[in-house]
């Protein structure tokens, strides 16, 4: 699903993002990318999503050169990809229905099969029922979920989430952090960014580990407790 090869990412004045990254991700597989703050988290993500383009390198996502595609086909590559940012990025005066139809409403769906889409995704994070309820109306774990179902809309086979956590106490990371796996266990490739040890422990899956730009670490877990937690559940 996912190839980097030599990746490299600098910015304007010196500063190195990423230095000779590479690695690969098979399909339906779930990885978690850790390193302190500052480390290239964030910068690898927005390279998979061509928010950003590498200095030098590799990028491929199902098996396309995602940095040499042309800008008019780059939102038929985000077609595929869901997003889920730390910070919700919800529209403030659109109600949730229409904060996470946008995808089927720009590919051109009819309001009744955006709707359908919209509770469809709803319901696999908990949320049918706030359908037409604003951001301001939720807390801060229901606006994380709205946004995982915005990114799961349109079914897609690769959910990168960056910090998904960082702004939700225990209890509500352990709720994200089981959703994303549920993900997983329906095929979808995840790759979510985090610096929570606690959580990285009890998913124990495949962890990167960046440091200062480089992978310093390719390293697999033994089997957490929410992993088995999503596991055992009946489908």
């Amino acid at each position: 699903m996912i190839r980097l090869h030599s990746v490299s990412k600098s910015y304007p004045g010196g500063q190195t993002a990423l230095d000779e990254v590479t690695f690969e991700i098979p399909r339906g597989q779930f990885v978690i990318l850790t390193g302190a703050s500052g480390a290239g988290k964030t910068t690898l993500l927005r390279l998979l999503y061509r928010e950003e383009l590498p200095t030098s390198g590799q990028v491929l996502v199902a098996g396309r050169n995602v940095s040499a595609l042309p800008a008019r086909k780059v939102p038929y590559l985000r077609r595929n990809i869901g997003v889920v940012f730390q910070s919700f990025r919800l529209i403030e005066r659109k109600t949730v229905f229409e904060n996470i139809a946008y995808l089927p409403r720009i590919l051109g769906y009819d309001t009744t099969r955006q709707r359908r889409l919209a509770i469809e995704a709803l319901r696999r994070v908990g949320l049918a029922h706030r359908l037409q309820a604003f951001p301001s109306q939720l807390s801060g774990g229901e606006q994380q979920r709205v946004a995982i179902a915005r990114a799961l809309i349109n079914d897609p086979e690769l959910l990168l989430a960056d910090e998904p956590t960082g702004n939700l106490d225990g209890d509500l990371a352990q709720q994200i952090a089981l959703l994303l796996l549920d993900c997983q266990r329906r095929g979808t490739t995840v790759v979510m960014a985090t610096h929570d040890r606690e959580l990285i422990r009890r998913i124990g899956q495949r962890v990167l580990t960046l440091d200062r730009g480089r992978l310093a670490s390719d390293e697999r877990l033994p089997p957490g407790d929410l992993l088995a937690a999503v596991t055992e559940e009946p489908e």
